[in-house]
Parts: structure tokens; C-alpha cells; sequence
């Protein structure tokens, strides 16, 4: 759709328009009108464009996914930061969804920085599209599949019981919590936030974008990382067929230079 393109940047083909009428399916028949007359509705109308990229986005997201990165994250560039004492942290991801991605960063500041964590200057800022996903984000309550992949130890570091028992539901514990600040951001839009950022995680969200926008988000995040500053994406967003100033740490993982 170029409503989609346009206003966010998504590249949906001709072959996956039988994915998106079934998705906005529900919506049309609630207005009663076709994808054509839809589409100009959603044109003019930037509550009902909300509602739009509520529906198409995916909003796949499971707790410490794509784990080598949190390896990454706890065992290079948390020490360095913790370097002398400085203790400082300033940290985006930007696509948070329903919040699984930023819990488990804030679960590995809290495993590494341990009894110190009160003394960490930490902050957070995640975002999406979807008001949708971040509603459910905001809550921190998952069903106990949702935190399956999380061993016993650091389910007791980030989770309560919300309900029971028997459990069926966890909350994350306001000690994760308040490290964290959601809000949405349309990532082609003005970014709101100057940074510098010491990490930034974008993952698995440039997979809907076309070489040109990968390129262009690309060079606007490295230009608020920190020196030595690091950028995670996607285990299939590989940077190489882009330009940009960053230089290969590791699979998905790129630093600006100090």
C-alpha cells in the first residue's frame, strides 16, 4: 500500500495484499466500505491511520531473542561503560512492541549490575508504531508461555506473580520498570530525542523497509550513537549492501568508532 510506504516507510508487495485485507478485514466490514475507498480514508484521517498500522504490524517479539546479542550487550559493553565508576547509561530500542525486547535489556543491566543497581544512572527510551503493542508493553504482564524462555533465576530477578494460584500470569517487577520510558515514534518522522545514545537496539524492523530507507534510518541512528556507541539489528538486517559509518563487531552487531 502507499499509505504504508509513505507515511511509514513499510514496502508491502502486490503478493501480500491478500495479507492485508485479511488483516484490516474486521475494520472495513466495522465501516463498511472497500480497501480503495479505505485507503482514502486513512489518507486524511491520522486517528484511523493508528488504527491502520495497529493491524499490519507484527509485533513479533519473544523474551532475550536473538540471544548473543544480550551476551554482547552484558559482557562488552556493560563492563566498559562501568569503567571507572561512570555507571552511565542511555539506551534506545526502537522497536519495542510488547515489550518482551526492552525488559530483557533492562533484566541485563540488572544481572550485571547486581546490589549496585540503585547506582547505575540508566535510561531507556523505547518505542513503536503500534499503540497497540505498547499498551501492551506499558502493562509488563505476560502469561507464563510468554516467559518461558527465561530460566529460573531470572524470572525471580524480573517477574511477580500477578495472579493465583495457581500463576498463570507474571508482572515485571518495578524495578525493571522504572528504567524504562515508552512512547510511540514513527520512525520516519522527526526523532523527538538528541542522544547521545551509549546502545541503540533496532531489530528486526528494517525488514520492512526498502534498501534506501535502511540506509537512511541507519545513518540518522549512528549519528546519535556515542563514540564507541553500539548498534544492534537483526540477525537477517545485514548493513553490507549500505552505506554507513559504522564499522562489523559481530553478527548484527555495529559500533561507531571512538
Amino acid at each position: 500500500m502507499d499509505l504504508a510506504r509513505s507515511v511509514a516507510g513499510i514496502e508491502f508487495t502486490d503478493a501480500k495484499r491478500q495479507l492485508i485485507e485479511s488483516r484490516l478485514a474486521k475494520r472495513l466490514r466495522q465501516l463498511d466500505i472497500g480497501m480503495d475507498a479505505y485507503a482514502e480514508r486513512a489518507i486524511k484521517d491520522p486517528a484511523e491511520q493508528e488504527i491502520l498500522f495497529n493491524a499490519l504490524t507484527t509485533n513479533h517479539t519473544a523474551w532475550l531473542r536473538e540471544p548473543a546479542h544480550f551476551d554482547d550487550f552484558s559482557r562488552r559493553v556493560l563492563p566498559h561503560l562501568a569503567t571507572g565508576g561512570r555507571n552511565r547509561l542511555r539506551l534506545w530500542c526502537a522497536a519495542a512492541s510488547t515489550g518482551e525486547e526492552p525488559y530483557s535489556i533492562a533484566l541485563t543491566i540488572a544481572r550485571f549490575a547486581g546490589d549496585s543497581l540503585s547506582r547505575w544512572d540508566t535510561a531507556v527510551l523505547c518505542t513503536d508504531l503500534s499503540t497497540k503493542a505498547l499498551t501492551a508493553a506499558r502493562s509488563g504482564l505476560y502469561t507464563s508461555e510468554r516467559i518461558a524462555p527465561l530460566v529460573e533465576a531470572d524470572r525471580r530477578l524480573a517477574l511477580e506473580p500477578a495472579d493465583g494460584p495457581p500463576v498463570t500470569s507474571w508482572k515485571v517487577k518495578p524495578v525493571l520498570r522504572n528504567l524504562l520510558h515508552f512512547a510511540r515514534l514513527n520512525l520516519m518522522d522527526e526523532w523527538p530525542m538528541k542522544g547521545p545514545f551509549d546502545v541503540i537496539f533496532c531489530r528486526n524492523v528494517m525488514i520492512y523497509f526498502s534498501r534506501e530507507t535502511q540506509e537512511r534510518l541507519v545513518n540518522r541512528m549512528a549519528g546519535l550513537l556515542a563514540p564507541g556507541g553500539t548498534l544492534y539489528v537483526g540477525h537477517s538486517e545485514s548493513l553490507s549492501a549500505i552505506r554507513h559509518p559504522l564499522q562489523a563487531r559481530g553478527p548484527a552487531i555495529y559500533v561507531r568508532n571512538e
